[in-house]
């Protein structure tokens, strides 16, 4: 369950089942570009500049994917699985920084949470699919319809809006250091 080319050192330990591995319906640059995300933390021990125009190519390429938000939740639960590698833009010592905030936002069992909460999310989801609305539920989702139009089908990420996350992702991985 990792990229392909990308070796982990931890090839023995498993990945938390709760959290199955982001699947996307098109390659992502991470299968297509193996090499470009495979990093260490004595990497930038090398060539700086080679390295941080790497990291900056590696971090341009997860403002595009489309599962990024997966992938950096994936990366961050499944720790030895993920202890080398660019992840979701982040590098091992980011991700580091990411689990310690975790935990002071949601406790030292921080992993068991998330699990809770898309466990809680999944059961809401399928109750919603079993459970007709009720008619005050219907008359309000035929007016909503009727003002705003139908529901916008899934938007592309525009470069706008892919430059934008960016930004986002770079202030908050700059205000984890």
């Amino acid at each position: 369950m990792s990229r392909p080319g990308v070796a982990h050192p931890t090839s023995g330990a498993d990945p938390d089942p709760r959290f199955p591995f982001p699947h996307s319906p098109t390659p992502t640059r991470c299968q297509l570009q193996p090499t470009l995300f495979d990093f260490t933390n004595g990497d930038r021990t090398a060539d700086r500049a080679a390295t941080d125009k790497r990291l900056e190519q590696a971090r341009k390429a997860c403002s595009h994917c489309p599962i990024v938000k997966d992938c950096l939740r994936w990366a961050l639960v499944n720790k030895p699985v993920t202890k080398v590698g660019i992840w979701a833009a982040t590098t091992p010592s980011q991700r580091t920084t990411l689990r310690k905030r975790m935990v002071d936002r949601l406790g030292p069992d921080w992993i068991d949470v998330l699990a809770r909460q898309d466990q809680a999310r999944r059961e809401r989801a399928a109750a919603a699919r079993h459970t007709p609305l009720t008619v005050d539920q219907a008359r309000i989702v035929r007016l909503d319809r009727q003002v705003n139009g139908p529901m916008p089908t899934h938007r592309l990420i525009t470069p706008e809006l892919q430059q934008r996350n960016r930004t986002r992702l770079m202030a908050g991985l700059k205000a984890a250091s």
